[in-house]
């Protein structure tokens, strides 16, 4: 089973194994060799180097991701603009965001959207928020205890999170998106993303044929569009991609499929 460290994005938990030298205040210091540091040692960040064939052979405008963190700079380095989410309930605390928030406050393509699910939550201190339904909480309490999906007891969070996309697809042209948040509704998200976001990854997946076990985050669930391609890189925890299997990506689908075949 995945170390449970790496479902909930705390400040003091999703980065535990970082030395204290290595903890930044300033987010000029969030290099690509910093970057390539810490996915060695820790493979928090290792989906930068897979994520960064796309970007050397398309040009992103604006770049969607579920979940914010140190390679939240490099896309910020690479896009356009950069719609960062991150997920604050009962269950995961404020600090990460609030960390963030301040680390990337001189980014001016950067913006930041808290996701507040829950009850009792404070939501005074996120210049951007979006308050989303009870039950987007209760489907990432539900998932990595039952593994199963929380829409066959209450299935609105799927509605909540659609409502929530379509804002965002409605507002920026979404050249790609990725799925790395800390809340386990990572398939729920990439479900939802098919047919809005045209390349759509994703951190922490299991090889397809061992995908509905211990399915921690939901993604042995999804159901891959016919018009969608995926490729699957197997380095490290696994990331996987779903490209819209049209002309325009055909370069970066067979580039990625190449590059997911390990050597010999």
């Amino acid at each position: 089973m995945k170390n449970y460290i790496l479902i909930v994005r705390l400040l003091f938990s999703s980065l535990s194994t970082i030395s204290a030298e290595e903890w930044i205040t300033d987010a000029e210091q969030i290099t690509e060799e910093f970057l390539t540091k810490t996915s060695s040692s820790t493979r928090y960040t290792e989906h930068v180097a897979h994520l960064k064939r796309v970007f050397k052979k398309l040009h992103i405008k604006t770049f969607l991701e579920f979940g914010v963190g140190f390679s939240t700079k490099y896309f910020m380095d690479h896009s356009e603009n950069v719609v960062s989410v991150e997920f604050v309930t009962p269950g995961t605390g404020s600090e990460w965001m609030k960390y963030c928030l301040d680390l990337y406050r001189n980014c001016n393509n950067w913006i930041p959207i808290t996701y507040f699910s829950g009850q009792g939550l404070d939501t005074s201190w996120a210049p951007n928020k979006y308050i989303g339904v009870e039950s987007v909480y209760g489907a990432a309490a539900y998932q990595p205890v039952n593994l199963k999906s929380y829409a066959f007891i209450d299935p609105s969070f799927l509605d909540d999170l659609t409502f929530f996309v379509d804002n965002q697809t409605a507002e920026y042209k979404i050249d790609m998106a990725f799925v790395d948040c800390g809340i386990c509704i990572r398939g729920d998200l990439v479900q939802v993303l098919f047919n809005k976001v045209p390349i759509i990854a994703a951190h922490d997946v299991d090889p397809l044929e061992r995908r509905h076990l211990n399915d921690v985050y939901g993604y042995g669930r999804i159901k891959v569009p016919n018009d969608y391609i995926e490729i699957y890189i197997p380095y490290g925890v696994g990331t996987a991609f779903w490209i819209k299997n049209t002309e325009e990506y055909a370069e970066i689908i067979q580039d990625l499929q190449r590059y997911s075949i390990p050597p010999t």
